[in-house]
């Protein structure tokens, strides 16, 4: 140990610099939860009180004495997991969620199936990646990290040294349900598998369909009736639209003056003109990867190609045209909405960029109920969505280290959350009380309820006892740990139901014009970048120059786009600026990256 304490040591100063460099998600944690409404079941809550265990738990099936294995642990989905009790160390951030992870009901109940008791070590939220670094560099390790924000670049480097228990035995001997998770995710294995081959972590998967697709266009459909129009289908359609709201009081109030047809802010969830949605038509844009795509499995980088610089003309056009809103350069979501409306409460916007349809209006129903997300539009390029078939994916949920005096029995016990019934115990709570079990065409249940992510006839109703996802409560994890809630797997997971229609749900909108307006045009998964990792090498070399090249890039589309360079005459300068700033030296790296993956 103390051998492995000196070499991580001396791994002290690159990890800080791969740690900078690591993967991160910038899309808003999934909403489907914190919109879900919260049932009426004080009747079912006098039926079933808290402390009555699930109705659709199964009992636990006990090991029998001297039924554990050289490593004294039960087979799999047999409990408890071990016949005396052992102690885990684990270190979790804080959460505003959970109020106490060592009283919280579900830590208690676990425990008592499991006979595995967790010392928490609950670091502060605002320090994980300082407190993990000295953890991880001093040697002073806990048994587990869960939900600590380790990159996949820290995986790879800690693995290959010894830190990191290599999970592909306990996969292969004591879990056949996460192997058949891992065929089922697209991507997962390959996120998953670090290049020496081992696997060291247990990831979290929670996709939210419409998150996949978070880089839409909201119209206002009142304006496209005022002024007798259809949701437009190509460029030269889009541009038509524009002009008609801005010349033909599209807002209905009698000025034909303050309509603002297409407005965009900087610092929102896809809420800017380099989001996609805008650039799409001339060039594949994936702003969540830096803009690098692929092509025949080439690395690609949107802002080098010519439809780069056909999109930036085009957006000029619109600008200069008053079509595009002037200010959208340089305003906040904050500036953005005191543009939207004006003192009677009229909406002044006919279209934005961004993730949810309440970004620019406002958050009540009357503001955004306008807005439905319209298809992507057709271009030289051709006409597809922005996808991000691997966004969410957490890979490096829960780590298991060599300081763990029993890792078989570690990992059993990170892997069996992802059972569907503990999963829903864990995340959601009791049945009759958390959430309730339903019937569509029962009661008050339409009967063509459904789950907005998987399209299926929905199970449970969530939030029945009012709190609701982000509340502070100690009954259950919410999003900690292992974690399995996606329609590639269904069978781990049950169809919720959401209260509403589409006129004044929130998310059954972002589902249904998902489905029907983005998911038909999503591109071939294998032209998106697939999460990558890097040498401390790389790391270093891109922690140099990406930051500056993107900020180049940004600066430069704000000066095409506005006129105060023009595209044509400067774009070979452009190029060539981009070349020194290291963009080559960037190309090779990801491609090497993208290779050795492989």
């Amino acid at each position: 140990m103390k051998k492995l304490q000196v070499v991580l040591c001396l791994l002290l100063a690159c990890v800080m610099i791969l740690a900078a460099c690591g993967k991160k998600s910038d899309a808003p944690a999934d909403t489907k939860e914190e919109a879900a409404p919260a049932a009426e079941a004080d009747t079912e809550k006098e039926e079933a009180p808290a402390e009555e265990a699930p109705a659709e738990e199964a009992p636990a099936e006990e090991a029998p004495a001297g039924d554990y294995d050289e490593n004294g642990v039960s087979p799999e989905h047999v409990f408890p997991i071990v016949a005396d009790t052992m102690n885990l160390k684990v270190m979790v951030p804080n959460t505003t969620q959970v109020t106490d992870f060592s009283t919280n009901e579900f830590t208690l109940w676990y425990e008592d199936k499991t006979n595995i008791h967790v010392d928490w070590n609950v670091i502060p939220q605002d320090s994980v990646t300082d407190k993990v670094n000295i953890s991880l560099s001093s040697g002073d390790m806990p048994d587990v990290y869960m939900q600590c924000g380790i990159t996949q670049t820290q995986q790879m480097v800690y693995g290959s040294m010894g830190a990191f228990v290599p999970m592909n035995e306990y996969i292969d001997k004591y879990s056949t349900m996460f192997q058949d998770i891992e065929s089922k995710v697209p991507g997962l294995q390959d996120i998953i598998t670090m290049p020496d081959g081992n696997i060291y972590c247990l990831p979290y998967i929670e996709k939210c369909v419409h998150c996949e697709n978070s880089s839409k266009m909201w119209m206002n459909r009142k304006w496209l009736e005022n002024v007798g129009m259809e949701a437009p289908t190509t460029v030269e359609e889009f541009e038509a639209t524009l002009r008609a709201f801005k010349e033909k009081d599209a807002n209905g109030n009698g000025d034909a003056n303050d309509e603002i047809p297409l407005l965009s802010f900087e610092g929102g969830w896809h809420s800017n003109a380099l989001s996609g949605w805008l650039t799409d038509p001339f060039v594949y844009t994936a702003p969540d990867n830096d803009y690098v795509y692929l092509q025949d499995g080439k690395i690609q980088l949107a802002y080098m190609q010519d439809g780069w610089r056909d999109a930036m003309s085009w957006l000029h056009s619109l600008y200069a045209e008053g079509l595009y809103y002037d200010q959208s350069l340089i305003i906040n979501n904050d500036q953005a909405r005191t543009v939207a409306a004006n003192e009677a409460g009229d909406n002044l916007v006919g279209c934005f960029p961004n993730g949810v349809p309440s970004a620019v209006p406002g958050d009540a129903l009357e503001m955004w109920g306008d807005y439905t997300a319209i298809a992507p539009i057709e271009g030289p390029a051709g006409r597809y969505a922005t996808f991000m078939p691997y966004s969410q994916i957490t890979p490096t949920c829960y780590i298991i280290t060599t300081t763990c005096s029993n890792p078989a029995a570690a990992f059993r016990w990170g892997v069996e959350q992802y059972d569907r019934d503990i999963n829903f115990k864990k995340v959601f709570g009791n049945e009759g009380v958390q959430y309730l079990r339903i019937t569509p065409g029962e009661g008050d249940v339409p009967a063509d309820a459904c789950d907005l992510n998987t399209g299926d006839p929905s199970e449970l109703a969530m939030f029945a006892d009012g709190v609701m996802w982000g509340d502070e409560q100690n009954v259950v994890w919410r999003a900690n740990g292992p974690r399995i809630d996606t329609p590639d797997a269904k069978e781990y997971r049950y169809n919720q139901y959401q209260i509403g229609t589409y006129d004044d749900n929130m998310e059954y909108r972002l589902s249904y014009d998902t489905r029907n307006n983005y998911q038909p045009y999503d591109p071939d998964p294998a032209q998106c970048l697939p999460p990558l990792v890097f040498d401390d090498a790389q790391s270093a070399e891109l922690a140099n120059s990406q930051t500056v090249v993107k900020s180049y890039v940004e600066e430069m589309a704000a000066r095409f786009i506005s006129g105060d360079l023009d595209v044509e005459s400067n774009w070979d300068s452009y190029l060539k600026e981009l070349d020194v700033k290291g963009v080559q030296g960037m190309i090779d790296i990801y491609q090497a990256a993208y290779d050795a993956k492989n």
